[in-house]
């Protein structure tokens, strides 16, 4: 049984959730400078241990709903703003922020196809586009290889709550394949992995989070407003049992968002109104920390221990949760609804 601690974590401003919006919800943050007659500088700073960088591309077309402009916002372990990089190359959402070995800051924007990786002196490297695929997270191998999670799944190029489009793989009538695709660090074809997908609520979801653990044998991995925590054998290439089916399991969280990796191992996973912390090996639910309010699509450890971070993608809100007792110890908010889609804190080389 999912055995739920349901605690609720106490929100002050009920207000902007009844509809009153950012104007009341703003009053409680320090926001970044409003977007109106912005000067696009970036002002970012030599990563320092501690930062935590959110995803908060502006979305300003207003015909399609996951297009924009590339941003990220840093802030100092307190959750204060530091600065801006702008990433005027991408034209679509940017997420899946994760550090990777030498300190590289890893993103991607996966309907354009595009990855994005941004030196600890806070500079951006040249955009990579590795494949025509949906790559939309990274983990790294032990061999140095990186593994790269393919967001899209199908033959649907839209759904009926959005208004963007999804394009075909060149020459084939479909979005994705929702597999892994092994590289190496300079950008070769290793090999790609077949990986049994969820396909979400509008089955175009493949893999949209990935842990990479027993020392880069085990892929595990989720569908976006999927129910499944699945895995997969890479040492043997075969697809493994489920971890966890949800659906499977009484009063567990009717769908899962995203998914990351605490230090003890434990997987953390937002569903939107809570966190599930699970056990890695066996699938067991550790701990629930429930919320009251939804939204909470972004998710990231932090590098103090017993802590994580999460982001709200319907209010821009994103705090800093002591997991022993579901407080809120820190809160900021980037002053942008339906914008943020990933963070991540630098843990210092």
């Amino acid at each position: 049984m999912n055995e739920s601690i349901g605690r609720r974590v106490p929100w002050p401003l009920t207000a902007a959730k009844r509809g009153c919006g950012l104007l009341l919800f703003a009053a409680a943050f320090v926001l970044p400078p409003a977007l109106a007659g912005e000067e696009r500088v970036s002002t970012a700073q030599p990563f320092e241990k501690g930062d935590v960088w959110v995803a908060a591309t502006v979305m300003d077309v207003p015909d399609d709903d996951h297009a924009g402009t590339g941003r990220l916002f840093q802030y100092d372990a307190d959750l204060n703003l530091k600065g801006v990089l702008w990433i005027e190359e991408t034209t679509h959402k940017i997420g899946g922020l994760t550090f990777g070995p030498d300190g590289t800051l890893w993103a991607s924007a996966p309907i354009s196809w595009q990855v994005i990786e941004i030196g600890t002196d806070a500079t951006l490297k040249p955009i990579r586009k590795f494949a025509d695929r949906t790559f939309s997270s990274v983990t790294f191998g032990p061999d140095g290889s990186l593994y790269f999670g393919e967001h899209l799944v199908g033959e649907k190029t839209k759904i009926t709550f959005n208004t963007t489009t999804f394009n075909y793989l060149p020459g084939e009538k479909v979005v994705g394949h929702g597999n892994v695709v092994q590289f190496t660090a300079d950008g070769e074809l290793i090999r790609e992995y077949e990986l049994d997908t969820h396909g979400g609520m509008v089955g175009i979801h493949g893999v949209t989070s990935t842990v990479l653990t027993d020392d880069g044998k085990r892929m595990i991995y989720i569908s976006e407003t999927g129910n499944r925590v699945m895995q997969y054998d890479l040492a043997n290439d075969r697809q493994l049992p489920d971890l966890v089916d949800f659906g499977q399991v009484e009063d567990a969280p009717p769908m899962v968002l995203v998914m990351s990796q605490m230090p003890n191992g434990d997987l953390v996973i937002g569903t939107g109104r809570s966190i599930v912390l699970l056990d890695q090996h066996t699938g067991e639910t550790v701990k629930e920390i429930s919320f009251d309010r939804s939204g909470w699509a972004a998710v990231a450890p932090s590098i103090e221990p017993g802590y994580l971070l999460l982001g709200n993608f319907f209010d821009g809100e994103f705090i800093k949760l002591r997991v022993a007792d579901g407080e809120v110890v820190a809160r900021a908010s980037i002053g942008e609804e339906r914008s943020l889609s990933g963070l991540a804190q630098y843990p210092g080389n």
